[in-house]
């Protein structure tokens, strides 16, 4: 995780609900309060499992004034194996997205692995599209149908293959967003994910919060796709976050949406290139992770976990990888350079 930069502020932030060593179950009830209101209101969640891997992570809402003390409650699900793990609340710099404060309670996490089947979102998650998807349904390798449905009744639906997940269940990893350019997306509302099988029935269900791109909760980024050999552009809203390039480079590990009119594809790893890689290690997982970004005089370092060595080589495509990476980051007045590492080895993207 990233290291902490110096606080210009004394910020303490402190967890009541869970406390340390406490067995919980999905959701995580959590209480706390911290000696200083966020930037932007907002703090991090994040569930670690035993092996420290990331297995929840849901801004959490702050209540008090800017200037003043600030309390936080939230309910956060987490997938994975039950076991030992930890709860972590952070405070994330504006600046760079590095870690400001940052506290830590240590959990025996209870219940079904999955909680409600679907990881991302969260139960009403503020989203954008595409909504970036994680759910654990069905069996590997059957076909179901996601669809995503507004309060007003706007919706689309679109069928996928589910994967062999690791635990052996059935795995959806995919961006959801509607493929053909004739629908306006309805104004911010209630929505659900809704995932069938081809029978009708229900397997899983989630309620969100759809934001429309014109929202003031939003904000504008770009993603860089491949097109016809080169790396092109993607203007996309995503949620308001103080961390705008992590969140930007998270958007494009997820890959563009399947069957996009623009016909964008990737040259990064997807779930589907990790799960099948021949050399795959025994301790990778199921996509690729940013394990860390920090922002050092105008140099970018971007840690990736090793699930980006998935791919078949070559000097096309490895150039393709490095620049959808270098140009995500250069498109910020603070990033110059850009050095990628893989679980921080460097060298892995040269051709």
């Amino acid at each position: 995780s990233p290291s902490p930069t110096p606080a210009i502020t004394e910020q303490a932030i402190s967890v009541e609900v869970p406390h340390a060593g406490q067995t919980v179950t999905n959701p995580i009830h959590i209480q706390g309060h911290a000696t200083i209101y966020p930037f932007e209101g907002t703090f991090l969640a994040r569930v670690y499992d035993s092996d420290e891997r990331l297995i929840a992570e849901v801004p959490i809402m702050a209540q008090g004034e800017p200037g003043g003390p600030a309390s936080f409650t939230a309910e956060v699900y987490y997938g994975g194996h039950p076991g030992a793990g930890r709860l972590a609340i952070l405070e994330l710099s504006p600046r760079d997205g590095s870690v400001v404060a940052v506290t830590s309670v240590a959990l025996v996490l209870r219940g079904p692995p999955g909680g409600r089947l679907i990881e991302m979102p969260q139960p009403l998650e503020k989203v954008t599209l595409p909504i970036k998807l994680l759910a654990r349904v069905a069996r590997p390798d059957t076909d179901v149908s996601v669809t995503v449905r507004w309060q007003d009744g706007t919706q689309f639906a679109h069928e996928f293959h589910t994967l062999a997940g690791l635990d052996g269940r059935g795995l959806i990893i995919v961006p959801l967003d509607f493929v053909d350019n004739t629908h306006a997306q309805p104004s911010t509302q209630d929505g659900a994910l809704m995932i069938h099988d081809l029978q009708g029935t229900l397997l899983a269900y989630q309620p969100v919060h759809i934001l429309h791109p014109t929202d003031p909760r939003t904000m504008s980024t770009q993603v860089f796709w491949v097109k016809d050999g080169t790396v092109m552009p993607q203007p996309r809203q995503i949620p308001r976050t103080p961390g705008i390039g992590r969140a930007s480079l998270e958007l494009l590990l997820w890959g563009p949406v399947p069957q996009n009119p623009e016909g964008y594809t990737t040259a990064l790893p997807l779930p589907a290139d990790v799960l099948t890689y021949p050399g795959r290690g025994p301790e990778w997982g199921e996509r690729v992770r940013l394990l860390d970004l920090r922002i050092v005089d105008r140099v970018a370092y971007a840690d990736f976990s090793a699930e980006l060595r998935a791919h078949a080589g070559g000097a096309e495509q490895v150039v393709l990888m490095r620049t959808q990476i270098e140009q995500t980051l250069l498109q910020f007045p603070t990033v110059d350079q850009v050095v990628i590492t893989v679980e921080g080895q460097t060298g892995w993207l040269e051709p």
